[in-house]
């Protein structure tokens, strides 16, 4: 690296570019021989993610943006004996041909990128083995803050994955004339502060030809960190979800079974509320927490009127009959129908023997009995004596049966829900 000194560099900048006999214009393609292609390489230095707007689908970055290219132009006017033997200097770029580098899919307009404040870097290409020989090499750096549109796939929240791109384009050429090359495979991450919410998990750099103009699109791939929705959302849907089908634990005389169903509804509606309002308004990926949720709001309805229901019966009068089909299936589910037949059958077992004149007769053991004086009542009224519901079950035995069934039935469906929903979610950690 060589310097000249500074009544050197002025020289070299009056006569090549301030003089009004410089044969350097900035409006000029700085080429000769017009025909030539111009290729501009592209790199990018990431410096943070300021803002990614998922409800937007916007992505908001601050980097450095690397252009080179070669001016063939800069340097004719170049004479060792007055600018001295200088390898680089720093030029004001108003002075200079700039490539219009653009932002391609901005958010907010499409402008090409840089200001006047900044410098560019001449490079002087000294080598005469240097296929570059007699150009300069130009490297201009200047500090972009870009918000790009992104394609937000939000189906896996809280554990969902983004890749976004930052392209750029030579805004009024064509490839013929100024071609956009990567510099790297990958984004310069050297200088980046990770970000609370986002990590990085891969960049690349592509290059890309449409409607004969050229691109470099600049691929980010993100990874949301999300331990600030697991502690704040997801554990307390799961919990919510177990603590629902709870409700038919609580005792029918408590009065406060309505209001817990009613809490766990709300609840649900909450949240799902909650999470729709940070979610893109888009039919298509909808994020399956939000299936999860609107599943469980249904399964806590049901709960809730499965609830109201069971108070109804276990209030209701116990002079009511009740239907025999309820009778034998709540019979059935209590094992009241087995306890029953066995008691039948040990009734069978101590029928009492009788004599020819119909007189009992006690066993006095093995193979031997003696007359007891104690008429046996005919069948006719001892069938009378037997109740109508021998299976002794009443309404209060229907609401808790019901229960029973219930909580059963409702903490299984919450299970399968889950296993449904949110297994695929875990599977993407």
């Amino acid at each position: 690296r060589v310097y000249s000194s500074a009544p050197e560099i002025i020289s070299f900048l009056e006569t090549t570019f301030t003089d009004p006999t410089s044969t350097y214009n900035s409006l000029i393609f700085p080429r000769n021989n017009f025909n030539e292609t111009i290729e501009v390489d592209l790199g990018l230095t990431l410096i943070a993610i300021t803002d990614f707007d998922e409800i937007a689908g916007t992505l908001e970055v601050v980097g450095i943006l690397t252009i080179s290219w070669y001016d063939e132009l800069a340097d004719d006017d170049y004479d060792a004996d007055r600018h001295g033997r200088f390898t680089e200097t720093t030029i004001p770029n108003q002075f200079l041909w700039k490539p219009p580098v653009s932002l391609f899919n901005s958010a907010l307009s499409i402008v090409p990128v840089g200001d006047k404040s900044n410098y560019v870097r001449l490079y002087r290409t000294i080598k005469n083995t240097d296929p570059y020989y007699g150009y300069a090499r130009m490297v201009w750096r200047p500090g972009v803050v870009t918000t790009t549109g992104c394609v937000v796939d939000v189906a896996y929240f809280p554990f969902d994955k983004q890749s976004c791109n930052i392209t750029f384009t030579n805004w009024g050429f064509t490839k013929d004339e100024v071609k956009f090359k990567p510099t790297a495979d990958a984004i310069d991450l050297r200088d980046f502060s990770p970000s609370d919410e986002w990590k990085i998990t891969k960049t690349r750099l592509i290059e890309e030809t449409l409607d004969n103009g050229s691109f470099v699109k600049f691929e980010i791939s993100l990874e949301r960190q999300p331990m600030y929705y697991l502690i704040n959302f997801f554990l307390p849907i799961v919990i919510m979800g177990i603590l629902n089908a709870l409700v038919f634990i609580l005792p029918l005389e408590s009065g406060e079974r309505v209001g817990y169903s009613v809490s766990s509804f709300l609840t649900f509606a909450v949240y799902l509320t909650l999470i729709a309002d940070g979610m893109p308004r888009t039919s298509e990926p909808m994020a399956i927490l939000s299936y999860y949720l609107v599943s469980m709001i249904v399964m806590s309805s049901v709960a809730t009127i499965i609830t109201i229901f069971t108070l109804r019966v276990y209030l209701k009068d116990e002079d009511d009959p009740i239907p025999t089909p309820v009778t034998l299936i709540v019979a059935c589910l209590n094992c009241l129908v087995c306890t029953v037949e066995d008691d039948d059958d040990d009734d069978e077992d101590e029928t009492p023997l009788l004599d020819s004149d119909g007189l009992e007769m006690e066993t006095m053991g093995k193979g031997s009995a003696r007359l007891h004086q104690s008429p046996i009542e005919d069948n006719t009224s001892w069938t009378s004596d037997v109740p109508d519901n021998k299976y002794e079950v009443d309404w209060k035995l229907v609401a808790s049966t019901l229960d029973a069934f219930s909580f059963v039935a409702v903490l299984g469906g919450s299970i399968a829900i889950a296993v449904v929903f949110l297994i695929p979610l875990v599977a993407q950690m």
